[in-house]
């Protein structure tokens, strides 16, 4: 199989709970970022890139420079990922590595439509039959009372991880949220986002320390984000020091980047995702290193859901998927299968592929809407 084409757009979504934008733009809208790959046989591949939800302006553009380079090239996932890697300066991370991750999910999507398999049976000889799952929501905008509803809906779907966001509200109103989630989920799991790779200015390690001896009266999980992505050395000083676990990787998206929070030690639980972190390959190369745990990130649409799902079941160190609550109109509608939680976990997915399909009546009723999203 050959490539023919290979093209890029945004779309935007509504999201059937919009109070969820909180520090974003409060459009109402959530951008996405499609990747589609065609083939000379007439099989098309659909993958998402989570560039899109920053700067979905770009990705017609920047796939239409791409694609020159992959025009007549086989199928090769591996070779197609170094081809767009070994360009100088740009290819190697940002957001030529991001829009490689989509296109790197595209084309496994290809490979499992031409032999009638889903991608992770073309992943591993032996997929898991499901994997633990955690309720992503919590908005760091939302009240106590939110939060008290949040957490009962979350448990009423069947899930029994959760995980909130704290860092834009005073400490002593995040602690009380916390404090009210942690009473609702009784003995079950509760994960915490400080989301410092989003807040602008993100936290010191010293407002860490202070903010960590509070913490650990609540026995979270882990504690995500506590700082600046690129704060790797006080990174893994926090965990050296601390002991609640500390997690992070959402904001990378090479091997290379992965490299330095293993070589530094600078988080216990890495957390790559596919459509970001060099797709199905690269992620798995990201798992062997030696972090003691995997927990994927998802924040995109029913395909970076569905991409991950995929990933998760073919790796046996893949422990947590986010299934993010701020759920998109579009999902549904793109969707070959439906996301059923049972007992906290999600059964490997009955698809062909990745199990999604877009349609150009869909690309027509969610058309991007142009500065609707993420601005600096």
């Amino acid at each position: 199989m050959k490539i023919k084409r290979v093209i890029g757009y945004g779309l935007s979504s509504p999201f059937q709970n919009s109070s969820y934008l909180g520090y974003l733009d409060n459009s109402g809208l959530k951008n996405i970022g499609i990747i589609e790959v065609h083939t000379e046989c007439g099989l098309v591949g659909f993958g998402e890139t989570y560039a899109g939800v920053y700067c979905a302006e770009l990705m017609e553009s920047v796939v239409k420079y791409l694609e020159k380079y992959l025009i007549g090239l086989d199928v090769d996932t591996r070779l197609i990922h170094n081809k767009i890697f070994s360009i100088p300066y740009v290819g190697r991370n940002g957001l030529l590595a991001s829009i490689s991750s989509g296109i790197n999910i595209a084309l496994y999507d290809i490979i499992g439509k031409k032999e009638n398999k889903p991608v992770y049976e073309i992943l591993t000889d032996t997929p898991k039959d499901d994997v633990q799952v955690y309720a992503s929501n919590g908005s760091s905008t939302y009240s106590v009372e939110e939060i008290s509803d949040d957490v009962e809906s979350i448990l009423d779907l069947g899930f029994d991880s959760y995980k909130m966001r704290i860092g834009y509200q005073d400490l002593p109103i995040d602690l009380q949220r916390v404090e009210k989630a942690r009473e609702k989920l009784g003995n079950k799991i509760l994960m915490i986002d400080s989301i410092m790779g989003t807040l602008n200015p993100p936290w010191t390690l010293g407002i860490c320390e202070e903010v960590v001896s509070y913490l650990t009266d609540y026995n979270p999980y882990w504690w995500e984000e506590p700082l600046h992505p690129t704060n790797i050395e006080d990174m893994s000083y926090l965990t050296l020091h601390t002991d609640i676990k500390i997690a992070s990787g959402e904001a990378l998206n090479s091997k290379m980047e992965f490299d330095l929070y293993d070589v530094h030690n600078a988080v216990d639980i890495i957390q790559p995702d596919v459509t970001n972190s060099g797709g199905f390959d690269e992620c798995k190369d990201i798992c062997e290193m030696r972090f003691e745990e995997v927990a994927l990130h998802v924040w995109g649409s029913g395909c970076a859901v569905l991409s991950n799902l995929h990933f998760a079941i073919s790796n046996p160190k893949v422990k947590y998927l986010e299934i993010p609550m701020m759920k998109l109109d579009i999902t549904d509608e793109i969707m070959d299968t439906k996301i059923e939680i049972i007992d906290g976990k999600v059964k490997k997915p009955d698809v062909v592929g990745i199990g999604v399909n877009i349609t150009e009546d869909i690309k027509e009723k969610y058309k991007l809407v142009t500065d609707s999203n993420y601005r600096i």
